[in-house]
């Protein structure tokens, strides 16, 4: 009778599957042939991409533990969701064979990419990717143990992925005679290629995640110094050399490799474990800490040892095995208006609006990530615009003068390019569509989309940043190419939590907006909580919540946060600009320009750390640091209204109010649709008396968005016009539109005090003492609180407390023309005549506008006093 186990023991004939239909896929070609099976392309008809089919090979399809063994690590790598993986989508039974449906990856191995020299920038950014791929799947508690280049994949937009995680080193024919082929034959528990394999794995003794840095050190060696150092004609000639000698180092091997980059490979191949790196996480974290410019010495024993065996090396023979490619491409498909071959004619000077980002469906969580997204992807390009003649223009300037179009974007920016991004999302799959767009006809230069697993935030971004600089003709630098991957994070599911929280931070002035960016921010770091940027976003955030509650406990917070980002190292210029934000907002202005110095260092293109900056010289009194740092953003960023209005109010608070009605009238031509250039028009008007004047622009401004400032503004106008009831109506509307603003409060008990209500003045006057008390407790050198809280102690008749804040005001900025006009005026409030005459004529000497209070009732007791006459008509002359 014959056995009913002889048909798994003689497998049968094996069809070729190219052309036929596998369950929902198509198969077409054959890809090519490895150790585990054939590899085929597929299409998939249901999701509607391609995928790769592998086959198990026939003397491994038919065996029950193998079978069972495919089945079990395809199904724990299917759980790895990383850029930096070949992503494993399907297992299926197909008559009686199993088939494993993959990531189609397009590109060559790093075995064929090392036929040619490598650059030490390119093989970091090669290196610290492959780490973080194998970090991810560590993490997972799920080993490789089959690392070498032949497993590692580069694709046309120049990322690593690594293939056959959970797989190769479970499936592979062995043959002994060939020591890079993959071993199956010592042991059931040993599986991989014995040239790239740990002592540990080889003596068969327990091993973890050490085990692959080993392996990929090995690779790094290969890399750097075009030799395999333990590759010998035999199996066992091969093994000895792993369990025994210590090859030369890198750099000995190479001197042009960089020493620190020698003591990173060094520290992965020691053949202790113990004395390994802990994790693959910190191999990644030395790698592009070594890209930033930072450099490691060796510190271990087995690092330093002078008396090692010598190895005898050869060239490695180049080998064949399956991978998922179709040619040699480098680069991925690009659809475009220009003809193929032939490259769009681009403008001499760039300049790129990032249009902001509008949802396609009704989603605040994609919302808030698409607008995150598109916000990250402005910031890397401008960083690499240094020395292009590129200028970017962020989605948020856009959205703050309310500009939606390209054509928006042309009229008030000047820009002549745009890059539009949307996102459309279906169950665990998102689609990512972008364009670059001419501004001047409307049409395309060049767009692309993909579709990848929703929590792939990573591909998305990466993808769109590629896309775009093909699409301004750039040719990267290994370096820039690094920076473009550099998400702060391994974690794709935190980083998409952050920029989530980006996007909700965009609009900070919305409450709702705020507490969201917190909720989100917390969840990335609860994923990863060494994530620099997140804690740096979560500072920001925490610093906004005090801006809109006027509640203390914030800023400590805030602090904590932004200091912690900065501690961690891995937080960029975000971390600094996150302290530097807090150290001004309460008084600490030294601390502030350090930070915002660091910041600027770290990414001279950062137009918000400029400005930054030149705030923190300002409130120094360095007032030629403050200019020449606030041009410097200007000359970085030419076509921006927010450095033209970030200067303007400079030389409004230094009373140069020609030169920033200069600059005003610059953003309001920037911006026409903008109510920012507006409001501070209207305010420079009436800082140089010309009220009449200010009206127009400052109801323009409400007219686009009624803030507080432009109805504060307004009332001041009108006050400066005598007309006390339009004055007041403006007061209570800013009081109204946002009631914690203590000036608004003051202004309104302005009103009624010289409109003769002293007894309903005092209710105003005592809920904006209330409110700049608050402020006082968070930056007590606060001087222009100071000066107005005097200003409100004395129409309240409090003489003891109004001359108490004047001292303090004037200790804080003892040469602040307005404060010293203040002090004047606090001086006349309280009765003393002489003291106010005094103060005012050092007002009018510092250059205090005399046209600005000749016919207010500030003054009204003084005139007919000869003194107060003669200084008029002086002030007038000299005007």
């Amino acid at each position: 009778m014959p056995d009913p186990h002889d048909a798994l023991k003689t497998p049968p004939v094996v069809f070729d599957l190219t052309g036929t239909n596998v369950g929902r896929f198509i198969v077409g070609a054959r890809l090519g042939m490895g150790g585990m099976g054939l590899v085929y392309r597929a299409e998939d008809t249901t999701l509607k991409r391609v995928v790769a089919i592998k086959r198990l090979a026939p003397q491994s399809q038919f065996d029950e533990r193998d079978r069972d063994r495919f089945l079990r690590e395809a199904q724990r790598a299917s759980a790895l969701n990383h850029p930096n993986v070949a992503a494993i989508y399907d297992v299926l039974q197909h008559r009686g064979e199993i088939l494993l449906v993959m990531e189609y990856v397009e590109g060559f191995t790093l075995r064929q990419r090392m036929t040619q020299p490598i650059l030490i920038e390119e093989f970091l950014e090669i290196a610290a990717q492959c780490a973080e791929g194998l970090g991810a799947a560590h993490e997972k508690r799920i080993l490789h143990g089959d690392i070498k280049p032949e497993n590692i994949m580069l694709t046309a937009s120049r990322r690593v992925k690594i293939l056959d995680f959970g797989v190769a080193k479970r499936f592979s024919i062995g043959i002994a005679t060939e020591a890079t082929e993959s071993l199956n034959s010592v042991d059931a528990s040993i599986n991989g290629t014995p040239a790239y394999m740990a002592p540990e794995v080889l003596m068969q003794k327990p091993y973890d995640g050490r085990a692959d840095i080993f392996s990929l050190g090995l690779v790094f060696y290969e890399v750097l110094s075009g030799k395999q150092p333990f590759l010998t004609e035999s199996f066992a000639g091969t093994v000895g050399l792993v369990l025994h000698a210590e090859p030369l180092t890198v750099h000995e091997m190479n001197p042009r490799v960089p020493p620190s980059l020698s003591v990173i490979v060094g520290k992965m191949m020691i053949k202790d474990p113990t004395l390994r790196y802990p994790n693959v996480q910190a191999v990644a974290n030395h790698l592009r800490i070594l890209q930033q410019g930072g450099t490691f010495q060796s510190t271990t024993k087995a690092e330093k040892s002078k008396h090692r065996p010598r190895v005898s090396l050869r060239g490695v023979t180049l080998l064949t095995l399956a991978v998922l490619m179709a040619g040699y491409a480098l680069f991925h498909h690009y659809l475009g208006s220009a003809k193929q071959g032939n490259a769009a004619v681009l403008p001499a000077k760039q300049i790129l609006a990032v249009l902001p980002f509008h949802p396609l469906e009704s989603n605040s969580k994609l919302t808030a990530l698409g607008r995150g997204l598109v916000e990250s992807v402005a910031a890397k390009l401008a960083g690499l615009a240094e020395d292009r003649s590129l200028e970017v223009i962020p989605a948020r300037n856009m959205q703050e003068k309310s500009a939606t179009s390209l054509e928006d974007a042309r009229r008030l920016f000047g820009a002549n390019l745009g890059l539009a991004v949307t996102l459309e999302q279906s169950g665990n799959l998102m689609r990512v569509s972008y364009s670059m767009l001419d501004a001047k006809s409307g049409g395309t230069i060049g767009s692309d989309s993909i579709t990848v697993p929703a929590n792939d935030v990573f591909a998305v971004e990466d993808d769109v940043a590629d896309g775009a600089s093909r699409a301004l003709q750039w040719k990267l630098r290994p370096g820039e190419q690094g920076s473009l991957r550099i998400h702060g994070t391994s974690q794709p599911a935190a980083y998409n939590n952050y920029l989530q929280a980006r996007g909700y931070l965009l609009d900070y002035t919305k409450s709702e907006n705020v507490d969201n960016a917190i909720i989100m921010v917390r969840q990335a770091l609860k994923q990863d909580p060494n994530f620099g940027m997140a804690r740096a976003a979560l500072g920001e955030a925490y610093w906004r919540k005090y801006l809109l509650t006027k509640a203390k406990s914030w800023t400590s917070q805030a602090r904590k946060e932004c200091r912690e980002a900065v501690e961690l190292g891995n937080a960029g210029a975000s971390g600094h600009m996150c302290l530097g934000l807090v150290d001004d907002g309460t008084g600490r202005y030294k601390e502030a320009e350090t930070e915002y110095q660091r910041a600027v260092e770290l990414e001279p293109t950062n137009e918000n750390a400029y400005i930054g900056l030149a705030l923190a010289f300002e409130h120094q009194g360095a007032a030629d640091g403050a200019e020449k740092t606030y041009q410097r953003a200007i000359e970085t960023h030419p076509q921006s209204w927010v450095s033209h209005n970030a200067m303007g109010t400079f030389y409004y608070r230094q009373g140069e109010y020609d030169n920033a009605v200069l600059m005003f009238r610059k953003v309001t031509q920037l911006a026409p649709e903008d109510f920012a250039g507006y409001v501070n028009l209207g305010a420079t008007y009436n800082n140089t008396g010309r009220y009449a004047e200010a009206i127009e622009p400052l109801t323009k401004s409400i007219a686009l968005r009624p803030v507080y400032a432009a109805f504060s503004n307004l009332g001041t106008a009108y006050f400066g016009l005598l007309e006390y009831a339009e004055a007041a109506k403006a007061y209570e509307k800013a009081i109204k539109v946002d009631p914690e603003q203590y000036v608004s409060w003051g202004n309104l008990g302005i009103v009624r005090y010289y409109a003769g209500d002293k007894g309903e003045a005092a209710v105003p006057f005592h809920k904006a003492v209330e409110l700049a008390s608050q402020e006082l407790k968070v930056n007590p050198r606060n001087a222009e609180v100071l000066g107005d809280l005097a200003s409100y102690y004395a129409m309240l008749g409090e003489r003891d407390r109004a001359l108490m804040a004047l001292e303090k005001s004037l200790q804080s900025e003892h040469n602040d023309k307005d404060l010293i006009f203040n002090a004047a005026d606090v001086y006349n409030q309280l009765g003393e005549t002489g003291l106010a005459l005094e103060w005012l004529a050092k007002a009018v000497h510092a250059g205090y506008s005399v046209e600005k209070f000749r016919n207010t009732p500030n003054f009204r007791n003084l005139v007919g006093n000869p003194q107060y006459d003669e200084l008029i008509r002086k002030g007038s002359l000299t005007g």
